[in-house]
């Protein structure tokens, strides 16, 4: 788009689509990112949880159109888009580009030259992506479920992604947990490239000593991210959430992929310990019976458990779904009255379950499908293997650990 079809005065030049624009213009162009969330400024914000970077980012919705928006230098901006769209074209899975703004920033004073002051653009750039759905951000990471499995899991994941990238004469530069996103859909798990920032391209494929730079950065970068991980999660001194052996694992991950002959096809979905969901969940119906409230609920009319929940927590769950969080409710009254040693109350039971699993729930998948009206059967389902994951494991297990948990793909 040239810069004089823009509408919004501070806007120099939109690189991006009509469509686009005509969603974009509307934003407060020429206002520091940081500042978009006041609600003065009238952005529609998604609040979805952002990873560690190193520049401002924010989601928002704009139209019709959801997008991730980061705020960096004008050269850097297109850079990037750039990169994502070749990296695109050469077959990686990265972040959806949709293009870069430039806006007018104040001249910024360079030195002098011969006593006349010397000054640089102060211009400003926007990389701009589409909002990625069915992913988890960086900052989800910190309630990862770091069992052995599940560890494999995570660097096989990123072992594909450094051989497609390699494959296809695609250097990272800057690769590691921090700057990839975890796709979890059509029931495998897919690291995404999130951070096109350093990459650089070359002719395929990637050679030896660019390769092993890739290898060996992102190796070291499990050591800061397993200490981040130790103090988000409060864990002891001496706790290692990824070892050597994680690290031996994954250097060896990458050789064998590397090797096969048809890496350039590595499809996210060939391994099969990658293919499968965990579906072997126990019926709802043992919560009630743990409550000491089985067969009572029969005999009630249909609507009374969406009222209830209602007066409870002050949420309208659909009807078909009611009976069933009512029954949640009620095992974790039971779970709270055992801990505490006398009836907690169902008032008080309900308002901690709501603050420490349905609220926190809700905004883990808004964030996941932003483009989709909560799924309630998703819902109950995640509720439902958290149950029975703390009952197995003797403890209270977080929301998104256990989400994260449920999602991943299960080993055959």
């Amino acid at each position: 788009m040239r810069p004089e079809d823009v509408l919004n005065p501070a806007v120099r030049a939109a690189h991006v689509s009509q469509a686009d624009w005509q969603a974009l213009a509307r934003l407060p162009w020429g206002v520091p990112l940081e500042e978009w969330e006041d609600p003065r400024h009238g952005v529609d914000i998604i609040n979805q949880r952002r990873g560690l970077s190193r520049h401002p980012v924010i989601f928002v919705r704009a139209g019709n159109r959801k997008y991730a928006i980061k705020e960096t230098s004008p050269g850097s901006a297109a850079s990037e888009i750039a990169s994502y769209r070749e990296i695109a074209r050469r077959g990686v899975p990265s972040l959806v580009p949709i293009g870069d703004i430039v806006v007018a920033g104040d001249a910024i004073p360079a030195g002098t030259v011969g006593g006349i002051t010397q000054y640089e653009s102060g211009d400003v750039g926007y990389c701009i992506t589409q909002l990625a759905t069915r992913v988890l951000p960086h900052s989800l990471l910190y309630q990862y479920p770091f069992t052995n499995d599940n560890k494999r899991i995570l660097l096989i994941a990123i072992a594909r992604l450094l051989v497609l990238l390699h494959s296809a004469g695609v250097y990272w530069g800057d690769p590691s947990l921090a700057n990839a996103l975890v796709d979890l859909s059509r029931r495998r798990l897919l690291a995404v490239l999130a951070d096109a920032e350093t990459v650089q391209l070359f002719p395929p494929p990637l050679g030896e000593a660019m390769r092993a730079g890739d290898v060996d950065f992102f190796v070291e970068s499990l050591e800061w991210q397993s200490e981040d991980i130790r103090l988000a999660r409060d864990l002891p001194e001496d706790a290692t959430v990824l070892d050597e052996d994680d690290t031996t694992f994954f250097r060896q991950t990458y050789a064998d992929l590397w090797r096969t002959p048809r890496r350039r096809q590595l499809a996210p979905d060939t391994d099969s310990a990658l293919e499968r969901l965990s579906g072997g969940v126990l019926g709802l119906g043992s919560l009630a019976l743990r409550a000491g409230r089985a067969g009572v609920e029969a005999t009630l009319r249909p609507r009374w458990y969406r009222e209830q929940l209602r007066d409870l927590i002050g949420v309208w769950i659909p009807q078909a779904y009611a009976r069933r969080v009512y029954d949640l409710i009620l095992g974790h009254k039971w779970l709270m009255s055992e801990e505490a040693g006398y009836d907690v109350g169902l008032v008080a039971a309900a308002e901690n379950w709501r603050m420490r699993y349905h609220d926190p729930l809700v905004a883990l998948l808004n964030a996941y499908t932003p483009d989709q009206p909560l799924d309630f059967t998703r819902y109950i389902a995640i509720m439902q293997y958290i149950w029975q994951l703390s009952q197995r494991e003797h403890r209270i297990v977080p929301i998104e650990e256990g989400a994260i948990d449920y999602l991943l793909p299960k080993a055959s």
